[in-house]
């Protein structure tokens, strides 16, 4: 029994591990301020709103949801700054991870400070830094309940009476630099890269007691983006991009390539769709809109790597994303002094 308690925390551990690595979307463009501390503000407008949830369904389990990943963040602009055409930016973003019936993940509160660097009225240059707290482990531990039918008699290994051991909180620093330049014309590009880690966390699961649990100390996170908005035409836009996440191993490489037809001139209406591939693991849709300041993508996955054939399943469809941004502006009302015009007799 205690052996066969040791394989079911061993495999947890490995789910464990692998989230601490690396969360993987779709939508990239929908968590700026996650893929990159330097897009904190990298926007036109006083703040930003946004949200992604991801929903993968779950591979021979019975809930539809046990695959779930919800972000949120915010980021306000500043004019403070060593010069005119600098700005700073403040943000926060907040994420839940979660796997299997168990709940296996992350919760985490990471806030991030960018400073723009203003080279010419169209292009920036940006340093950023992210720090936060972040909790691994199994936040529902209490229905975790494994049944040793074949040994015939054998208890339950229960993990409820391991609760407060099965989690692990740690901080996390990131840094980053973004680049936004005009470039052969009206074309715009972006790209940026950013570290995570530095500050050497280390995950410590199921070790209260001194009676073993595992020890784990996560590996520097590098991640590369760029994107190049082209216009083809005074109404279509062609955007292709690229991901890159790096650690020891896994390595993802993500590219993608959306059309955007201006539909309405008037009420600012895009049209937006596209195909993409995560190297090794899934092929990509992706279909949305803009309308003014606000922007919504529906994505979808669609598995081809070791779990295509789970994917055959009624409960396994691959993963839907659903993600959603605004951008306000804040306006200052004119207070101009009043003045007094003296009447002539």
């Amino acid at each position: 029994m205690k052996l066969k308690f040791y394989a079911i925390l061993l495999t947890v551990f490995g789910f464990i591990s692998g989230n601490a690595q690396d969360l993987h979307f779709t939508q990239y463009e929908f968590v700026p301020i996650h893929m990159n501390p330097a897009n904190t503000g990298g926007f036109s407008g006083s703040y930003r709103l946004g949200a992604l949830f991801r929903n993968q369904s779950s591979v021979g389990l019975a809930s539809s949801s046990a695959y779930r990943t919800p972000m949120a963040y915010a980021d306000v602009t500043f004019p403070w700054a060593l010069r005119k055409k600098d700005w700073t930016a403040l943000g926060l973003n907040f994420s839940q991870d979660r796997h299997g019936e168990i709940g296996v993940g992350s919760t985490g509160f990471i806030a991030s400070v960018a400073y723009h660097f203003g080279l010419s009225k169209n292009s920036d240059i940006a340093i950023g830094g992210q720090y936060g707290s972040m909790s691994y482990g199994i936040f529902d531990a209490q229905k975790a309940k494994f049944y040793s039918t074949l040994q015939g008699g054998a208890q339950d290994v229960d993990f409820s009476s391991l609760q407060g051991q099965s989690k692990s909180n740690i901080s996390d620093l990131t840094i980053g630099v973004q680049l936004t330049t005009q470039v052969a014309g009206k074309s715009k590009l972006s790209a940026g890269i950013a570290a995570s880690h530095l500050n050497k966390p280390v995950l410590k699961i199921f070790t209260a007691g001194g009676g073993g649990g595992f020890v784990y100390k996560l590996p520097i996170l590098l991640s590369v983006n760029a994107s190049l908005n082209y216009p083809l035409n005074e109404k279509l836009d062609l955007i292709p991009m690229v991901y890159f996440r790096s650690l020891r191993d896994p390595k993802t490489f993500t590219t993608q390539c959306k059309a955007s037809y201006l539909l309405n001139p008037e009420k600012s209406i895009r049209l937006n769709g596209g195909l993409g591939m995560r190297f090794g693991d899934a092929i990509q849709f992706l279909v949305g809109m803009d309308y003014g300041k606000i922007k919504a993508q529906l994505g979808y996955d669609q598995t081809i790597g070791g779990l295509k054939s789970a994917r055959n399943s009624p409960a396994g469809v691959g993963a839907v994303e659903l993600g959603i941004q605004y951008i306000g502006i804040v306006t200052k009302k004119p207070n101009p002094k009043p003045k007094v015009f003296c009447p002539r007799f």
